[in-house]
């Protein structure tokens, strides 16, 4: 029987995921942008999920300023064995970090060819803006996500 928890997001999770592999060969980074996902961790505001010890899926927001903050998740494609607890536990915690922490809005940017991605992104009740020309580390267009709170 597989162990599975939530813990706080360390560095050498998102490593141990990079290192893995992404959920999807669209997501992967060149090992030069791979230095970006040390900018990730903000205590209590990301969390890592584990099988047996081994990072699956990791994720949480960022404060950009008050009441503004940037969502992200990384995953290996373990995530696939565990899609309800995973998505169930992103939901759960984004709904959380929202409230507990007075955001307005919580924007994130999806790679735009990552149909996968988006639907998430919509999921989780993140509308798109726009598309963002040129944005990522190599190049790619990403598409501007946003969730507005009342």
């Amino acid at each position: 029987m597989s162990k599975v928890v939530i813990v706080p997001f360390e560095n050498k999770h998102a490593e141990q995921i990079l290192e893995t592999g992404l959920n999807s060969k669209l997501l992967e980074l060149k090992p030069e942008h791979k230095k970006y996902a040390y900018y990730l961790k903000e205590v209590g505001m990301s969390f890592t999920g584990l099988v047996n010890d081994k990072p699956i899926a990791a994720g949480g927001v960022f404060t950009l300023w008050d009441g503004v903050a940037e969502g992200w998740v990384l995953a290996t494609k373990d995530i696939y064995k565990y899609p309800i607890f995973c998505a169930k536990h992103i939901k759960n915690r984004t709904e959380m970090l929202i409230k507990n922490n007075k955001i307005k809005r919580l924007q994130t940017s999806v790679k735009a060819d990552c149909e996968m991605a988006i639907r998430f992104a919509k999921w989780l009740g993140l509308n798109p803006e726009g598309v963002m020309q040129k944005y990522g580390p190599d190049g790619a267009d990403f598409i501007r996500f946003a969730r507005i709170e009342k």
